[in-house]
């Protein structure tokens, strides 16, 4: 933690010193970003002219073709889809009309205004929103202007001139379409004739052999998997409760284990205690050991003979030794605290020597303890995967049990493949379903034959239906026949609907060719801008601040680090 501490103080002082630099290019970006965008970069009118859009068609993803436009006149004619008019807002031949009613042809070409305009469509409606950017806003609002007087007119001929050329061309399919349902009629009557044939018995004679074999192997199936299964299961019991009855089972093994961790809690316990034990002496050791460092083992003592009383009194008593009054004398002695300190420092290394032996032994106790631990906990996992594994055997025979008892009451349950149970996994069982399936499934045939034999005898127009199936599709005569028969009635009833479908366009196209429908009017006229768009100058400014505040930092870091390399290489020289 003080290490991290330590890191972020540096960063903060590199920061710090490298402020001036860091502040400095970052105001200098500012200001020239701001310089270039309130006055270098162009200004940028923009013109807005808005068209509503009467009932306009919602899509127009799928590319139409000339036949589906004459089928769909009023679709696709006359509603022509917001999509369209958004691309024919910026027509070449369009644009030119509007530049030269301006006068702008010297400067600009419909490439290039285009370009200048941007035509949008608000989220739920039915609004066409056309913008006319440009340097000059007097010039940008008469466009914008000319725009919305002149594209509704614009559409509108377009329209009415697709209009004439559909009608020809409607005029002209439906003549040939005519044609062609006369012949078709007259080919479909002559080959039209009656299937006479008496099915009605061998389908029947068919489906009760398939039957009667469906039922005897079904009995014979589901039979053999309950006996199978019922087998299974009693072994699988068995297997279970002998494992719960062992002496060393699940639980006896998992009491032991939480016995070793109660010890193994203990151990830790006192480990804890007499490691704080160790740190304390230790700590009282390093103080001592400070303290006798200090002193000296030997002390020096200077007296005189003024301190003594039997001296000062002998020269009292003695004229001759007055002189001897001022006279000093030096004596050398142990120093009692250091022999003190010196004690007590061996009795704390006599009682660390104690607390660490009884340490070691409290650890190979604790580590002897997690053994056995990791011991009985494999076991025990052993034990478990074991019992898992005889708990899953027996639900499977379980649910092997349950799923045979369920075919043996209802045979259907065996005709699918994923019923699961021995059926399943089994080879010869399964081999045997599948047979079962098959037999199921032309007894399944043969049902639909008879009762395809049947309708046919009742009424022969079922004959209309090409997957009518049964014997019919077994006779390769019968068949070709009933082809041919749905085929030419198919031919007459296309070419009838074509026919159809043509003269009620016909009716459409040359009563849409004579209105003046406007599909598109101006709902709301431009102005003329007052203030540019399209530059966002504080925007631009910020973006720099930061941009050029990131770059400083990392220059910061680089030039520290370039000068902590350069002083290190300094020390080493």
């Amino acid at each position: 933690m003080e290490d991290e501490e330590i890191e972020l103080r540096d960063y903060i002082n590199v920061l710090v010193r490298w402020k001036k630099l860091i502040i400095g290019l970052t105001v200098i970006a500012m200001l020239v970003t701001g310089l270039l965008s309130y006055f270098v970069l162009p200004k940028e009118y923009e013109a807005t002219a808005t068209f509503l859009v009467s009932n306009p068609q919602i899509s127009t993803t799928n590319q139409l073709s000339t036949y589906d436009q004459a089928m769909n006149p009023l679709n696709f004619i006359s509603n022509p889809s917001i999509e369209t008019y958004s691309q024919l807002v910026k027509d070449p031949s369009f644009l030119s009309t509007i530049i030269s009613e301006n006068g702008f042809s010297k400067e600009l070409t419909p490439e290039i205004l285009s370009k200048k305009i941007n035509v949008t469509n608000p989220k739920n409606s039915n609004l066409i929103v056309v913008s006319v950017s440009l340097n000059d806003p007097e010039k940008a609002y008469k466009i914008a202007k000319m725009i919305g007087e002149k594209f509704p007119k614009y559409a509108q001929d377009l329209n009415k001139a697709d209009m004439s050329w559909l009608v020809t061309y409607i005029e002209s399919q439906l003549q040939e379409t005519s044609k062609d349902l006369e012949t078709k009629e007259k080919v479909y009557k002559d080959s039209l004739s009656t299937f006479v044939s008496d099915i009605l018995n061998t389908a029947k004679q068919e489906l009760q052999k398939k039957e009667s074999a469906y039922v005897i192997e079904a009995s014979k199936l589901a039979t053999d998997e309950l006996n199978l299964a019922l087998t299974n299961l009693i072994k699988a019991t068995s297997d279970y409760q002998s494992f719960l009855a062992t002496p060393d089972n699940i639980t006896v093994l998992t009491n032991e284990i939480n016995v070793r961790l109660s010890e193994f809690t203990n151990y830790q316990s006192k480990l804890s205690d007499l490691k704080i034990s160790i740190e304390t002496n230790h700590a009282k050791l390093a103080d001592l050991v400070s303290q006798i460092s200090k002193e000296s083992q030997f002390i020096t003592l200077t007296q005189s003979v003024a301190d003594s009383q039997f001296l000062t009194q002998l020269v009292q008593d003695n004229p001759n030794f007055k002189e001897l009054v001022h006279l000093q004398m030096e004596s050398t002695q142990l120093n009692p605290l250091y022999e003190q300190l010196k004690s007590n420092i061996a009795s704390l290394k006599a009682t660390l020597a104690e607390i660490t032996s009884e340490q070691r032994e409290v650890q190979n106790m604790s580590t002897q303890t997690l053994n056995e631990i990791y011991s009985l906990q494999k076991k025990l996992s052993e034990k478990q995967v074991t019992l898992e594994k005889l708990q899953k055997n027996l639900d499977l025979a379980r649910d092997d049990y349950s799923n045979a008892f369920s075919h043996y009451g209802d045979y259907s349950t065996m005709l699918s493949l994923n019923t699961g149970g021995l059926l399943a996994r089994i080879p010869t069982l399964k081999s045997r379903q599948e047979q079962l399936i098959s037999l199921k499934r032309e007894l399944d045939e043969a049902q639909a034959n008879y009762n395809i034999a049947f309708s046919i005898y009742k009424d022969n127009s079922a004959l209309g239906n090409i997957d009518i199936g049964g014997l019919i599709a077994l006779n390769p005569t019968l068949k070709e026949d009933q082809l041919k028969y749905l085929s030419l009635k198919r031919e007459l009833s296309l070419a009838q609907q074509k026919y159809d479908l043509l003269k009620t366009s016909y009716s459409q196209a040359k009563i849409l060719g004579t209105m003046n429908i406007e599909n598109i009017k101006l709902a709301l006229g431009p102005i003329v801008p007052e203030k540019p768009v399209g530059s966002h100058k504080l925007l631009n400014v910020a973006i720099a601040g930061i941009a050029t505040l990131f770059f400083s930092i990392l220059l910061a870091f680089f030039l520290e680090y370039m000068q902590g390399s350069n002083g290190k290489k300094e020390e080493k020289a």
